[in-house]
């Protein structure tokens, strides 16, 4: 039987060193298309300017094409980078750059990750200069996400597409066929930066207060919430200090559960929501990143 979705198209931007990076992306919008759309009512649809752009000449450089086509109609922009910025055009340091420009000055949900991982040793000096120049800009108009692996990649974009789809589905419910109003909790790891002396008197920035924070991003209250975690790949969990339960989350606010990290805990975790809906219990899992 057809359903009725309500689409956002999702614009995978980033310059020609981070093939494998953007294959990432793709597999993380798909992912959760395959969680999310039967339920939710919402599906995402990744853009790429090596597969959905249309050769086309006599109707401005290659980059203005790409905008036309189908970079300037995308809702949501996930953009990556590694060690290069890219090829210049005629109205931006790169290309990539004019398509996270064009999309900020439009008011879209802009994501923008810089790979922490090694520089690769043949990497071009003039680029990776350009590219951390332009990190810095980008950093003094909003906040910039960093990632050290694809895994790590792809646990901080589901996060990303999980935000904005819910998000757009609240605001757009007229147009898409929601399968019920109730509660979305989403779960996110938060944490603070304090000076601390080490033993030969120098001073050393060092993470604090570390919790996890569920957010109930929808419009009916969470009663009884448990969770649970589990570690993605090598590590073990975050010592939770203290109990994961909540007696209630209302619509549009948030609990904060205190946390420890050590040099065992994994990069990722799955955290596990069970709640209480209207006398029905709920479930629903999300990956989040413990970096």
């Amino acid at each position: 039987m057809p359903i009725q979705t309500l689409t956002l198209s999702v614009l995978i931007a980033s310059p020609g060193d981070t093939a494998a990076d953007r294959d990432v992306v793709e597999d993380a919008i798909r992912s959760w298309n395959s969680d999310h759309t039967m339920r939710r009512k919402v599906h995402l649809l990744p853009l790429r300017w090596e597969l959905g752009a249309v050769p086309l000449v006599g109707q401005g450089d290659a980059q203005q094409v790409i905008n036309e086509q189908f970079a300037d109609e995308a809702d949501i922009v996930i953009a990556v980078f590694n060690s290069r910025l890219g090829q210049a055009t005629k109205r931006a340091v790169s290309g990539t750059a004019e398509e996270i420009l064009r999309a900020r000055d439009r008011g879209v949900a802009v994501h923008v990750f810089f790979s922490d991982a090694p520089i690769p040793r043949d990497h071009d000096p003039d680029q990776l200069a350009a590219l951390n120049a332009f990190r810095t800009e980008l950093q003094e108009h909003g906040l910039t996400g960093s990632y050290m692996s694809a895994d790590d990649l792809k646990a901080k974009v589901r996060t990303c597409l999980e935000h904005d789809a819910y998000k757009a589905g609240d605001l757009s419910s007229d147009e898409a066929d929601r399968s019920r109003p109730g509660a979305v909790l989403r779960s996110s790891f938060h944490w603070e930066t304090e000076p601390r002396q080490d033993n030969r008197g120098r001073i050393k920035m060092r993470r604090a207060r570390e919790r996890l924070r569920v957010e109930n991003l929808g419009d009916v209250a969470a009663e009884d919430v448990a969770l649970e975690m589990k570690p993605v790949g090598e590590g073990h969990n975050p010592e939770a200090v203290g109990e994961l339960t909540a007696g209630r989350i209302p619509p549009r606010s948030f609990v904060n559960f205190p946390v420890a990290l050590d040099m065992g805990t994994a990069r990722q975790g799955t955290i596990i929501h069970r709640w209480t809906e209207a006398g029905q219990q709920r479930s629903e899992e999300q990956t989040i990143s413990w970096s």
